[in-house]
């Protein structure tokens, strides 16, 4: 699609469905449609339950946890505002340079927001004729109306800094080392931490231990290389970090609830 907003519908069956730590230079709004989902912004934790709709700051550290959830979500960069509308500019600057924060979380029943939000999703979605301006539209109104209504603050410097800076180091090892066979020492020196406090730093804000983590991620890469390939369940479990095909398969039952076969059979009737 060349049209600069990127636009993910996310079901069980998406090989993307759960959402491993990371941040991007892009702004992101988040829609659930079903079911829950448990996000992680920074070391703030919101629970999203249908209609409800969290904005993504930017760089902001993010991650969650679907549960029996469809959700969808649209991935856009902030100057493209700029260069729709020169009448636009004092607003549009005053969020890309953090001189407001805007809320995380806009709830299902808040009309006064949220009314502009699933025109914006459906048009994205169906792509009639005219998405582009009903789209680029919604998304100038849903920030007006953000204004109008004063749901926003003026953004404070915090201590949190320096620990999301940590944060972001460790899931960038992750990130590129998973396939390695990456320790807790490891990821504890990464930060200039002992073991033992970076396990309790890791797990304060993400809920997981570090291990517990790392296998999650490996998972989800396997999940990702399952349905974009067809190489064997054996090379997939050895290039993803785990050290032998069983290991994998009772780890990918943990996180899952299936095993490897049953999941490659599920995206096979999916196609």
């Amino acid at each position: 699609m060349d049209f600069p907003l990127d636009y993910h519908y996310l079901d069980e069956s998406h090989p993307r469905y759960q959402m491993p730590y990371h941040w991007h230079e892009e702004y992101e709004l988040l829609h659930v449609l079903s079911g829950e989902f448990e996000l992680i912004l920074d070391d703030e934790a919101l629970v999203l339950r249908p209609g409800d709709v969290a904005f993504i700051a930017a760089e902001q550290l993010h991650g969650g946890f679907p549960r029996n959830c469809i959700y969808e979500c649209i991935v856009f960069d902030m100057r493209l505002l700029l260069k729709c509308n020169d009448h636009c500019k004092r607003q549009i600057s005053s969020i890309r340079h953090h001189h407001i924060s805007l809320q995380s979380r806009y709830a299902a029943d808040d009309s006064s927001i949220r009314h502009t939000i699933p025109p914006m999703f459906r048009a994205l979605h169906d792509q009639c004729p005219g998405y582009e301006l009903i789209t680029l539209g919604c998304l100038f109104q849903f920030l007006g109306e953000i204004y109008k209504h004063g749901a926003y603050q003026a953004a404070e410097p915090t201590d949190d800094g320096r620990k999301v800076l940590r944060l972001k180091q460790v899931f960038e090892l992750i990130e590129t080392n998973y396939a390695s066979p990456l320790t807790l020492t490891d990821m504890a020196a990464a930060v200039h931490m002992s073991p033992k406090y970076f396990c309790r730093f890791f797990r304060a804000t993400t809920h997981r231990t570090p291990v517990d983590y790392l296998n999650y991620y490996r998972i989800e890469a396997a999940c990702n290389e399952i349905a974009a390939t067809d190489r064997n369940l054996t090379e997939i479990a050895l290039d993803s970090g785990f050290s032998s095909l069983n290991y994998f398969i009772r780890q990918f039952k943990k996180y899952k609830g299936i095993t490897p076969g049953q999941y490659q059979e599920i995206l096979r009737r999916a196609k």
